[in-house]
């Protein structure tokens, strides 16, 4: 209700906006910006290839990677044209995947075929080649047939780059609250249906309220932005939702790290009460998230970028330069 759906979403939001970024300053330093985000993107799908192949076929940064490269047909395009696109692959993905649920509601659970429970790490060398030659077969194929869903999120994040939004907040404060409480609302019967399926329906399997969730992943997720625009106007929010920021800034370390601890984690220590409970999920992710936040402050105040980012930014740009923070002289 909270979780699925909603946050992807917000993540590809971000990289829409972050690419427009990108190319805004790039621009302003070099005559190639296209040509230093084509690299980027080149590298993010490296590190997508060997987050799925050696960790964990459920990998975001190959999609990402993939559909990036189509935001170049969209850089130079009015904020209205993008605007429209994004609402038209949105709504053309919107409603096969209703169908689809439908669909798949009408399927006897008996007669879906349905994986079994894989334990972490166990025959690691073995699922690291079945992933190999899945990606080839499946993941890239999937990644296109996720395209309209993703380029569409990418270009409402492109869309707010161009329109500026996020630098006029107490300008658009009034249109932000009426949009927040609309797509609340909006989200509410969604949630409705959402608990009475799972209610009624034992087994629960909401791969049959997939639609729903992926509706009430685009109208909360726009309520969570809106929120935390309006929240961040105050000075008191921002100093509570300030330490957030130095695990964004090493998002791409961070999200391959939580694959590495997780696999270890489960695959080691809960692997005779595999599967785990599901309260011990999000109780693992809260944890894990905190910790992350005091270590990707502690890093960020000895170095100017993530592991990661920091390879990233040497493959995009070419050339060495400096990681750790240059000491203050007092």
């Amino acid at each position: 209700m909270f979780i699925q759906t909603k946050f992807y979403t917000i993540f590809s939001f971000l990289f829409g906006l972050g690419f427009y970024i990108f190319m805004k300053r790039a621009e302003a330093k070099t005559d190639h910006p296209k040509t230093l985000f084509f690299r980027r993107l080149l590298i993010l799908l490296l590190f997508g290839f060997l987050h799925y192949v050696l960790l964990w076929d459920g990998d975001i940064l190959h999609t990402y990677a993939i559909t990036g490269f189509f935001l170049f047909l969209f850089y130079k395009r009015e904020p209205r044209t993008i605007l429209i696109w994004a609402i038209v692959l949105l709504s053309f993905m919107q409603f096969f995947t209703l169908l689809g649920s439908l669909l798949m509601a009408l399927v006897p659970l008996d007669k879906l075929d349905l994986s079994s429970a894989v334990i972490p790490l166990e025959n690691w060398g073995v699922h690291t080649e079945e992933r190999f030659h899945s990606f080839y077969s499946e993941a890239i194929g999937n990644s296109l047939i996720m395209l309209p869903e993703t380029l569409g999120l990418f270009l409402l994040g492109l869309y707010a780059g161009k329109k500026d939004i996020f630098r006029r907040t107490k300008e658009l404060d009034t249109k932000l609250k009426k949009w927040q409480i609309i797509m609340f609302v909006l989200t509410l019967p969604m949630w409705f249906i959402m608990i009475h399926f799972f209610i009624k329906n034992q087994p629960y399997t909401p791969f049959s309220l997939m639609g729903i969730t992926m509706i009430s992943g685009k109208t909360l997720f726009i309520f969570y932005i809106f929120t935390l625009m309006r929240l961040l106007q105050k000075e008191k929010w921002q100093r509570l939702l300030r330490p957030f920021q130095y695990v964004g800034r090493m998002a791409l370390t961070n999200y391959i790290s939580h694959t590495i601890i997780t696999l270890i984690v489960f695959g080691l220590f809960f692997k005779k009460y595999y599967p785990v409970p599901l309260w011990i999920g999000p109780l693992f992710c809260i944890a894990f998230y905190t910790l992350q936040i005091f270590i990707s402050h502690w890093w960020l105040s000895r170095y100017q970028y993530g592991p990661l980012e920091y390879i990233w930014r040497l493959g995009t740009y070419g050339k060495m330069m400096p990681l750790k923070k240059k000491s203050k002289v007092s």
